[in-house]
C-alpha cells in the first residue's frame, strides 16, 4: 500500500486524521467525497500532531483537519490520501453522532463533546459503571468559540465517592443517552480508622489518584445511621505520603448507647449510597470484660456434644477463640472485624414472603404466579410481584390481573434495574420475615412452600434450595441430566413422591440457588441485601450464600420439594456474558468457592436426596414390565469397553433398558439408565442404599466386566447378592488373583501365578494396580474375597481357554467356562496384506505390559544389526521420546477409529508385531491388526497364541520375549524358512465362530448354573 493513514472522526466541522507515504517522506493531497461520489474538498496532509511521534516514522507533520458542510440530516463522506480511502472512512454525519475528547484526573471527567450537526445543543452527560448505575452526570457547557467550525462543549463531572476503592471501574459516558466514550481505570482508596470506640471515632482517608478530594461518609450504630462524617482536617503525616492531599483526616464524636459492660455496638462506615464498607468494616466494639466473656461463652459450646463438630473442626475453633481472648486482654478495649448487624426487632409480618421478580415470558410467568397462588396459604404467606420495565406489552396487564388476590402486592420499577436491584428492593419491602425468591419462570407443586418452611426451621439453617429439573448442581435426575421432561413420570407425581419420601430431609450445601431459594429473617438482618455489584444478576445468590455461611448459619437443600425451573427467561442471550463477567468476581472474592462447589459436585453431594426418586420411578417401570439388564464395569480404557459392546451386541434384546454400574475414577459408584434417565451416585461405603435401589431395579439379568476400583465391600456383598438373580462375571483380567491385575510383577517380569508370600513381597515393592481400593487387604485376603465373591455367580466365562486355565489354578473348584468374545464382521481383509518384512507394525497403546522396554531393547539391537529394518507404532507408548530417538521408529500417536484406516493405508508392511508380557485374555488389537490383513507375531503366552495357532494365521515365537531370536525370527520369515501361516488361512480365521456367538447368546439367556465343569469346551477359534 502506497499510503497509511486513518480518519479519526471530527472536531466541529473538521474531519481530522492523519496520512502519509509509505516511505514517510512526502505528503498526501486529501480529498473528501460525498454519497455521489463527487469531491467536496480537498487539503494536505501536513498539519502538526505531536501524538503521531508514536508512529515512528520521524516526523508529525502528516496530520489533516478539513472542514465539511454539516445539516440535519444523516450524510456520508469518503476520505481519500492520494486516491487511496483510508482506514475510518467512509464517514457519517448528523443527529446523535458525537466526537469528543476526555480525560479523568483526580477523579473527574473533563473534556469536550461535539455533535455532528450544523448547531447542537449542548447535551447532558452521563456517567455509568460497569453495573450500569449513574456515578456521575452534568450538563455540557457551550465555549466560546474562537473558531466558528469549532464550537465544542465542555464538561466537567465529579464521579461520585462510591467509585472510589471498589476495584476497577469500566466508565461509559454518554451523552444524550447515546454513548460516545469509554475508559477503564482504577480509583484507589487507602485510609485508616485510628481509633473507634462506641463514643467517637477518627481516622484518615484519601485516593491517591484524587489526594485533593474530600470524602463524605455516613456512620451506623447498630444497623441504624448514627451521624456524617467528612475528610475536612489536615493530616501532616498523611500529606507525607500522598503529596497534593489537603484534609484527608476525620473525627466525631457519636451519641453514645446507653449499655451494660456486657453490651457490644456494631459501627458500620459506608459512603452515602453505596454498598462498599471503607475501613475494612464493619466493627463491632465492646469493652474487653464484654468480648473475653463472649468469647468464653463461644468455646464452652464448641464442647458440647450437640454441635456436631470434628474433631479437627472443634480444634480450630477453639484455637481461634483462645487466640481472640488473648489479643482482646493484652488491650484497653476491643474493635473486631465483623459482619453486619440490623436492628434486633423483627417487625411483626406474614410467615413468608415470596418475591418474584418479573421480566419477560409472559406465559411462563403467569404459570409461576398461578402455581404459588394455588399451594400457598393465603393468610400467612405474602407474594410480591416487581415488574422490571418488562419489554412484552402484555406483562403489566398480566401481572395487573393477581392485584385483588388477597395478601400480593405489585411493585413496578419505572426503568429495568436487572435482576438484583430488583430482589433488593423486594427483600426491603418484605423486611422482617422469612423470604422466598422465586424466578417467574418457575412452577410449584403442593405442599413445596410448607416442606420448605418446615426445613428452614431447623437448628442454624441460613437458606434453603429446592431440588428441580434444571438448576445447575440442584437438578434432577442429574446436574449432567437436565431435562424439561422425563419419558416416565410427569413433575407433578414425581413432586408428590419426593415430599412423601424426603420429607424433613436437608442436606448441607456449599451455595444456594436463586431460582428458590428461601431467606431466613434472621440471615437478612445480618447479611443484608444481595450486592448490587453483580450487575443484571448471576452469582449474587452465591455470594449472599457464602457471606452467610461466614457468620455460621447453614445453606441446606429441601430433599421433599422439586420445583420446574425453565432458566433464564429473563436472560435469555444474555446467560453466557453474565457469567462470564459475575464469576471472576466471586472468585476474586471467595477464592475456595470454584474448588468447593466442584468437590461437592464431583461427589454428587445431593446424591442422598435423588435415591428415593431413582427408586421409586425404577418400582414404577419394573411394575410396567420392564426388565432391566445391569452391567459392571469401571470407567477405565482398554478392551473391557468393547467386550462390553460386543457381548451385548450379541444378545440381541435391545428392547430391555440398560443400567451401568460403574465405579468411578474418585472410587465413587455410579447407577445410570437412559430408559428410565437416571444416574444415581454411592460413596463406597453406602452400600446398603445402593442394593435397595438395585433391589428396586430387580434386574433380569446382571454381567459383571469390571470389579477393578470397587470396594471390598461391594465384593463381598456379590457373593450373597449374585445367586438371587441371573449373574454373569466376565474375567477381561486377573484382578481376581493379582493385585496387579496383569501378574506382572514390581520387576517387569510374569509371575505365573506367584506364590503368597512372593505376592506379598511383589506388592510391597510395586503396589498394587493403581486403582484397585483392596490395598488395606494380603494377597491371600484379596484371593480369598474374590473367591467367595465369584462362588456365588451363575455364570464365570474367561474370554480364552488360557485365561480359564489361570483362574482354575488359583481358584480349582471354580466352574470356569471359556468362551470367546463374539465380535461381530466388521470389513475383515479377505486375505493377507501382502508387503515388505523391513517394516514392522505394532499396534494401540505400548506400556509396560504391552513390552514398551523389550522394543526399545529390540530396535536398538536392529540399528547394529538389521540397519533397513524399520517399526511403525499406529498408535503411542510409555516411552515415545526414547524410542524416537532410535531413528528407525515411527510413532503415529493417538487415533481414533475412523482414523486408523488411513494410518493403516500409510504403511508399507505386512506383519504386526507384539510383545506383551502377560498373558492376556483376549487381545482386541490383535482383531484390528487382522482385520486390515496383517500376519500377527506373537510371544507364547495367553489368548493371543491360543488365537492364532487355533486359526494357522501368524507366527508364534517363544515367550520370554528374547530381542535376539525376534530379529532372528524376522531373517528367517523373510527367508521363506519359517511360515506365517498355514496354507489357505485368512485374517477372518482369527474371528470368532458363529459357534461362539451362538453360545454367547445362551449364556446371557440361560439362568442355570453350570454343574460341572466345562474345560473341554472350545473357545471357538
Amino acid at each position: 500500500m502506497a499510503v497509511r493513514g486513518h480518519v479519526n472522526g471530527m472536531a466541529g466541522s473538521y474531519v481530522i486524521g492523519w496520512a502519509v507515504t509509505a516511505s514517510g517522506a512526502g505528503s498526501c493531497d486529501i480529498s473528501i467525497l460525498n454519497e455521489d461520489g463527487a469531491i467536496v474538498v480537498t487539503g494536505t496532509a501536513q498539519r502538526h500532531r505531536p501524538d503521531l511521534v508514536s508512529l515512528g516514522m520521524g516526523r508529525t507533520d502528516f496530520a489533516f483537519r478539513i472542514p465539511v458542510t454539516l445539516g440535519a440530516e444523516r450524510r456520508q463522506w469518503r476520505v481519500l490520501a492520494d486516491g487511496v480511502e483510508l482506514r475510518g472512512s467512509p464517514l457519517h454525519t448528523g443527529p446523535k453522532l458525537y466526537d469528543n475528547d476526555c480525560t479523568i484526573s483526580n477523579g473527574r471527567f473533563s473534556g469536550w463533546v461535539t455533535e455532528r450537526l450544523a448547531a447542537f445543543e449542548p447535551p447532558w452527560i452521563t456517567v455509568q459503571d460497569q453495573h450500569g448505575a449513574v456515578v456521575g452526570e452534568a450538563r455540557a457547557v457551550p465555549a466560546e468559540p474562537d473558531d466558528p467550525l469549532y464550537g465544542p462543549a465542555h464538561f466537567l463531572i465529579d464521579l461520585q465517592d462510591r467509585c472510589f476503592g471498589c476495584g476497577e471501574l469500566r466508565l461509559r459516558l454518554f451523552a444524550n443517552g447515546v454513548k460516545f466514550a469509554e475508559r477503564h481505570l482504577t480509583l484507589r482508596l487507602e485510609g485508616n480508622l485510628d481509633s473507634l470506640t462506641d463514643e467517637s471515632y477518627s481516622g484518615w482517608l484519601v485516593s491517591p489518584d484524587a489526594p485533593a478530594r474530600a470524602f463524605a461518609f455516613d456512620v451506623f450504630q447498630n444497623g441504624v445511621l448514627a451521624g456524617s462524617g467528612k475528610c475536612a482536617t489536615p493530616r501532616e503525616d498523611v500529606r507525607g505520603l500522598y503529596p497534593g492531599c489537603l484534609t484527608p483526616g476525620f473525627a466525631l464524636t457519636l451519641r453514645k448507647p446507653e449499655h451494660l459492660i456486657t453490651d457490644t455496638t456494631a459501627v458500620s462506615f459506608r459512603f452515602r449510597g453505596g454498598t462498599f464498607e471503607l475501613f475494612k468494616g464493619p466493627y463491632v466494639v465492646g469493652s474487653r470484660p464484654a468480648m473475653v466473656l463472649a468469647a468464653q461463652r463461644a468455646a464452652q459450646v464448641s464442647h458440647s456434644d450437640i454441635v456436631g463438630l470434628s474433631v479437627a473442626e472443634r480444634a480450630v475453633l477453639q484455637v481461634a477463640l483462645r487466640d481472640f481472648m488473648e489479643t482482646t486482654r493484652r488491650g484497653n478495649g476491643f474493635v473486631a472485624t465483623q459482619q453486619e448487624a440490623w436492628p434486633t426487632e423483627v417487625p411483626a409480618g406474614p410467615r413468608l414472603t415470596i418475591l418474584i421478580p418479573v421480566y419477560r415470558g409472559v406465559a411462563a410467568t403467569r404459570d409461576c404466579i398461578q402455581s404459588v397462588l394455588a399451594h400457598r396459604n393465603a393468610a400467612t404467606d405474602q407474594v410480591v410481584l416487581i415488574n422490571d420495565a418488562a419489554p412484552e406489552p402484555e406483562m403489566a396487564p398480566m401481572l395487573n390481573g393477581f392485584v385483588n388476590a388477597p395478601n400480593v402486592f405489585l411493585l413496578a420499577n419505572k426503568q429495568n434495574l436487572g435482576f438484583v436491584k430488583t430482589i433488593n428492593r423486594g427483600l426491603s419491602f418484605a423486611l422482617g420475615g422469612d423470604v422466598l425468591l422465586l424466578n417467574a419462570d418457575t412452577v410449584l407443586f403442593a405442599g413445596g412452600l410448607d416442606e420448605m418452611c418446615r426445613v428452614a426451621g431447623a437448628a442454624g439453617v441460613g437458606t434453603v434450595t429446592a431440588l428441580s429439573n434444571n438448576a445447575t448442581i440442584f437438578s434432577y435426575p442429574h446436574v449432567a441430566l437436565r431435562a424439561a421432561a422425563l419419558d416416565d413420570i410427569d413433575w407433578s407425581q414425581l413432586a408428590q413422591t419426593a415430599l412423601a419420601e424426603n420429607a424433613g430431609l436437608a442436606i448441607d450445601v456449599p451455595t444456594g440457588h436463586g431460582f428458590c431459594l428461601l431467606i431466613k429473617g434472621a440471615v437478612l438482618r445480618r447479611v443484608g441485601l444481595m450486592d448490587e455489584g453483580f450487575g443484571r444478576g448471576y452469582g449474587e445468590e452465591n455470594d449472599f450464600c457464602t457471606r452467610a455461611a461466614n457468620l455460621g448459619y447453614r445453606n441446606v437443600v429441601a430433599a421433599g420439594v422439586l420445583v420446574v425451573h425453565r432458566e433464564s427467561t429473563s436472560f435469555e442471550d444474555e446467560r453466557e456474558g453474565l457469567l462470564a463477567r459475575n464469576l471472576p468476581r466471586l472468585e476474586a472474592a471467595y477464592p475456595e468457592y470454584s474448588a468447593v462447589v466442584r468437590s461437592f459436585e464431583q461427589q454428587d453431594g445431593l446424591r442422598r436426596g435423588r435415591w428415593a426418586l431413582d427408586k421409586a420411578r425404577l418400582k414404577k417401570a419394573v411394575t410396567a414390565g420392564q426388565k432391566f439388564v445391569l452391567l459392571v464395569t469401571n470407567t477405565l480404557e482398554g478392551g473391557t469397553p468393547k467386550a462390553v459392546q460386543e457381548i451385548e451386541a450379541a444378545a440381541g434384546d435391545t428392547a430391555a433398558p440398560r443400567l451401568h454400574l460403574r465405579c468411578l475414577e474418585n472410587g465413587f459408584i455410579e447407577l445410570a439408565g437412559a430408559t428410565p434417565s437416571l444416574k444415581a451416585i454411592f460413596a463406597p461405603h453406602e452400600m446398603d442404599p445402593l442394593f435397595d435401589m438395585l433391589a428396586a431395579a430387580a434386574p433380569g439379568r446382571v454381567v459383571v466386566h469390571q470389579l477393578l476400583g470397587f470396594p471390598a465391600v461391594f465384593i463381598e456383598r456379590m457373593e450373597a447378592w449374585a445367586p438371587t438373580v441371573h449373574s454373569i462375571y466376565y474375567a477381561h483380567d486377573f484382578y481376581p488373583l493379582c493385585p496387579r491385575v496383569t501378574m506382572v510383577n514390581a520387576i517387569g517380569q510374569f509371575c505365573d501365578v506367584a506364590d503368597s508370600a512372593t505376592c506379598i513381597r511383589c506388592v510391597e515393592l510395586g503396589g498394587s494396580h493403581p486403582n484397585s481400593r483392596l490395598t488395606a487387604l494380603t494377597p491371600a485376603a484379596h484371593r480369598a474375597l474374590f473367591a467367595g465373591a465369584l462362588r456365588g455367580f451363575r455364570h464365570v466365562v474367561a474370554p480364552s481357554e488360557s485365561a480359564r486355565s489361570y483362574l482354575r489354578r488359583v481358584f480349582p473348584d471354580l466352574p470356569v467356562q471359556a468362551i470367546g468374545h463374539p465380535e461381530l464382521s466388521q470389513n475383515i481383509a479377505a486375505a493377507p496384506r501382502t508387503g515388505t518384512d523391513d517394516e514392522i507394525v505394532l499396534l494401540g497403546a505400548i506400556g509396560v505390559d504391552k513390552g514398551s522396554g523389550k522394543l526399545l531393547e529390540l530396535a536398538g539391537r536392529a540399528r547394529l544389526s538389521h540397519p533397513a529394518l524399520r517399526f511403525r507404532i499406529i498408535g503411542y507408548t510409555d516411552m515415545d521420546a526414547q524410542l524416537l530417538a532410535l531413528g528407525n521408529i515411527q510413532i503415529t500417536g493417538k487415533y481414533t477409529a475412523a482414523e486408523l484406516p488411513e494410518l493403516v493405508a500409510q504403511t508399507h508392511g505386512r506383519l504386526a508385531l507384539f510383545l506383551q508380557s502377560w498373558p492376556e485374555t483376549y487381545s482386541y488389537t490383535l482383531s484390528e491388526a487382522a482385520r486390515f490383513g496383517f500376519i500377527p507375531m506373537v510371544p507364547d503366552i495367553g489368548a493371543p497364541a491360543e488365537r492364532v495357532r487355533a486359526a494357522g494365521y501368524g507366527v508364534v515365537f517363544p515367550f520370554p520375549v528374547i530381542a535376539a531370536e525376534v530379529l532372528q525370527l524376522l531373517d528367517d520369515i523373510a527367508a521363506a524358512r519359517v511360515p506365517v501361516l498355514v496354507p489357505g488361512a485368512t485374517p477372518g480365521a482369527l474371528y470368532p465362530s458363529q459357534d461362539v456367538v451362538q453360545r454367547t447368546i445362551n449364556l446371557l439367556k440361560n439362568d442355570t448354573k453350570p454343574l460341572e465343569d466345562t474345560a473341554s469346551e472350545a473357545t471357538g477359534f
